[in-house]
């Protein structure tokens, strides 16, 4: 993106859904942060990922999301400013693995499932642009180096970084970015973790690497603000860039594979064919990376769409961010904090509860709201408890007295489903599990709570089951998974709510993601 194209007045603005309304604009005091508003931090400390700009910026690359966060991980243990050999291996327990990826240590496959994690991470290059350095070699660079191990005695993985990836990694003395690893080990959204990196390496505060104008982010202007009244309260003392929408897309992806045909993995396929459409990439990327970057990190983010008067289509991206205030940034180190606990639970009897201790737990868990995004936890519930986890997020307890007993019957299979499929952590299920808890805190984040979606599921599956179509209860769950987040699904049961006299849909409240 140029200049004169940053610079074109001739925009309109897109719909943005969710807009950004911090309470507190005030700045962090400059005695913790640089005057870019950009909390420091020391290099040698294990939280702290360093990266060249280079390496975030001018290269295509997209790793699934446990692969992203064993790197992650690894790269955090590196000492930026001291270490030199790139033959030194860096370590991870099985069991910090388990708990880094919610992955079920007790299953009898985790073995193997580690090791064709460390193998596809191992196999997973990427090209360098020779042009950044100018040079006029493209060079291929490899995340994991030989020396990579995995013991099964000691219950250890060994990482050694390649040589080639090393030097954007350490001894970096200008042009890199660095930021705390533990927002992004939070983070369920590969897409989101690239985005925050990605945000982060175009602000260089006062550092003057040679930048033209629009490369980095600048202060939002009154002419910015003017641009975009509808959206000005939101923006007001946030940092803008502009980018190409298909410039972005490439950034977040792998690169191009022309030999692998139209029967590719879709997960691997660029943003550019696997959401050409806005909407779609903003469903899939732009509000979800929004949601989790806005309550998971010390970064506010939003954005406008816009396209060029007498375009159908958008083609460029404004992108704002701010850095959180210190009261905003204890809500986010208050709920690492509460993560991070070892929890002791001391073994209990199994004396009857009385009907007053029932009432008391009944009063406790109607205490958080349906609103409530699922955190990592759930996937170390019981079906059981998963269950009621479901009816609290669909406050049921409301909902079953509004629709027949057959069809809270059938909400209730519909739970039961969905929590064998929260709950199995195989290493051949994991993915679908992380993939229906990020479904259903869509819903939720978009519905309010799950009232709709339980009764629009409950409809589809009594159709099924009037035509025949279920089977077994592991079927069933893919039909439950397939359907999860179908439009259709949601309607209808907003329909059948309105049609008993419920018409209250209400979003979720930002703060309340600090609650779980």
């Amino acid at each position: 993106m140029s200049a004169n194209d940053k610079q074109n007045p001739k925009v309109l603005e897109g719909e943005v859904i969710g807009p950004l309304k911090p309470e507190d604009k005030s700045d962090i005091p400059l005695s913790k942060q640089d005057k870019s508003g950009r909390q420091k931090y020391a290099l040698s400390n294990p939280s702290i990922v360093t990266k060249s700009n280079d390496l975030i910026q001018k290269t295509r690359y997209s790793l699934p999301r446990i692969q992203q966060k064993l790197l992650l991980a690894m790269i955090a243990q590196i000492d930026p400013k001291h270490d030199t050999d790139p033959s030194k291996v860096y370590s991870m327990s099985f069991s910090d693995f388990s708990k880094l990826t919610g992955v079920n240590m007790a299953s009898r496959s985790y073995l193997s499932f580690i090791k064709k994690t460390v193998k596809e991470l191992a196999d997973s290059s990427f090209w360098m642009d020779g042009r950044s350095i100018q040079d006029d070699e493209d060079r291929l660079i490899r995340w994991v180096g030989d020396e990579t191990t995995v013991n099964r005695k000691t219950k250890t993985i060994k990482i050694q970084f390649s040589k080639s990836i090393f030097p954007y990694l350490t001894q970096l003395k200008s042009n890199y970015t660095s930021f705390n690893v533990e927002y992004l080990l939070q983070m369920n959204s590969t897409y989101s973790m690239r985005f925050y990196e990605i945000l982060l390496s175009y602000d260089n505060g006062d550092t003057d690497y040679g930048y033209t104008n629009g490369i980095v982010f600048q202060p939002v202007t009154d002419e910015i603000l003017n641009k975009f009244p509808d959206k000005a309260p939101d923006i007001e003392g946030f940092m803008y860039k502009v980018f190409d929408i298909q410039e972005l897309k490439e950034q977040l992806s792998p690169a191009p594979d022309r030999d692998r045909g139209s029967k590719s993995d879709p997960k691997e396929r660029p943003l550019t064919e696997k959401y050409a459409n806005f909407t779609d990439f903003e469903r899939n990327v732009l509000k979800i990376a929004k949601n989790e970057i806005n309550t998971m990190t010390d970064l506010w983010f939003d954005y406008i769409p816009v396209r060029i008067a007498g375009s159908r289509s958008y083609q460029r991206i404004y992108l704002f961010i701010k850095y959180k205030t210190n009261e905003e940034m204890q809500y986010i180190k208050d709920n690492y904090k509460d993560k991070s606990k070892d929890i002791e639970i001391p073994r209990k009897g199994h004396r009857n509860p009385t009907p007053v201790a029932k009432q008391e737990k009944a009063n406790n868990q109607s205490e958080t709201p349906a609103s409530v995004a699922m955190n990592e936890g759930v996937y170390s519930l019981s079906v059981t408890k998963a269950v009621h986890l479901l009816e609290s997020r669909a406050n049921y307890e409301v909902l079953k007295t509004m629709v027949s007993e057959e069809l809270a019957a059938t909400i209730q299979t519909v739970y039961v489903y969905t929590a064998r499929l929260l709950t199995n952590t195989s290493p051949k299920k994991v993915q679908i599990a992380h993939d229906t808890r990020d479904a259903l805190n869509r819903i939720v984040a978009n519905n309010g709570d799950l009232k709709a979606w339980s009764v629009g599921m409950a409809m589809m599956l009594d159709e099924k089951k009037e035509a025949g179509l279920l089977k077994t209860p592991q079927y069933n769950s893919m039909i439950v998974f397939n359907a999860i987040e179908d439009l259709k699904v949601i309607t209808d049961g907003k329909k059948k709510l309105e049609l008993l006299g419920n018409d209250k849909f209400n979003n979720a409240n930002w703060m309340s993601a600090f609650d779980d």
